[in-house]
């Protein structure tokens, strides 16, 4: 996520080769462009995912994540093959002087530093692109694993034609079956809960009811009570003043 490394391994656009292609402004606005995408990358997978790379991502680990979250996690389904040697390692070595090809306008070799080869590393189990252990999410976002047998550029086509878009498209049909299916026991879940906090507020609207009539009753009570030794007040004063 630091456009700063690529710069330093001279890979991409800050190879020599760009030298006499691209302007410094134009780098410059490269390298702009690049650091956004990463950080909001980054920023994606802490917000979405919980990822913090403070964390270890292993399985007993949920990154930041709530039980709750993890709980209303939508079903996730991840595919990969394991069946073709997949090369997932790069080779870097500096090169080796070779015959003189001149500089780039920045003064530089116009040969990259280093060389690359992407053909004899290791190779692991995987569809001929990416490797099958780094095909899935981290180990805390819940998912359900699924082997697939094809290449990369065929898992989206049908079996006959060597891909394995039937097994992808059941699995998928199910994960979605299910989110709704899980979608619907909440809507349920909720409308109970609606259901009965509404019956309670209707008691108690009930009793508050009944408690308003017997205090207003009471308070009639003692207002006659109250007109009641007013007269006979009034009356003896008349008696003793006859």
């Amino acid at each position: 996520y630091d456009p700063d490394e690529w710069e330093r391994q001279q890979i991409g656009v800050f190879s020599p080769e760009y030298d006499n292609r691209l302007s410094d402004e134009q780098r410059v606005a490269y390298k702009e462009h690049m650091r956004i995408q990463m950080a909001a990358a980054k920023e994606w997978r802490k917000a979405v995912l919980g990822e913090d790379e403070r964390i270890d991502n292993d399985e007993e680990s949920s990154d930041g994540l709530s039980s709750e979250y993890l709980a209303n996690f939508p079903p996730f389904v991840a595919f990969a093959t394991d069946k073709i040697p997949t090369v997932n390692q790069i080779l870097r070595r500096r090169r080796q002087s070779t015959a003189d090809k001149g500089t780039t306008q920045k003064g530089r070799n116009m040969q990259n530093e280093y060389e690359y080869d992407y053909i004899n590393g290791r190779s692991v189990p995987g569809d001929g692109r990416i490797d099958f252990d780094k095909a899935f999410p981290p180990a805390f976002v819940p998912h359900t694993r699924f082997s697939l047998s094809s290449a990369h550029a065929k898992q989206m086509c049908w079996e006959e034609s060597g891909g394995s878009w039937g097994t992808v498209y059941s699995e998928v049909v199910k994960q979605a079956e299910e989110y709704l299916k899980q979608t619907k026991l909440k809507k349920i879940s909720l409308a109970d809960q609606i259901d009965t906090t509404n019956a309670l507020e209707e008691v108690a609207d009930k009793r508050k009811g009944r408690r308003r009539v017997f205090t207003n009753l009471v308070s009639r009570a003692r207002n006659a009570k109250r007109n009641i030794r007013k007269r006979r007040l009034a009356m003896r004063a008349l008696t003793d003043g006859n």
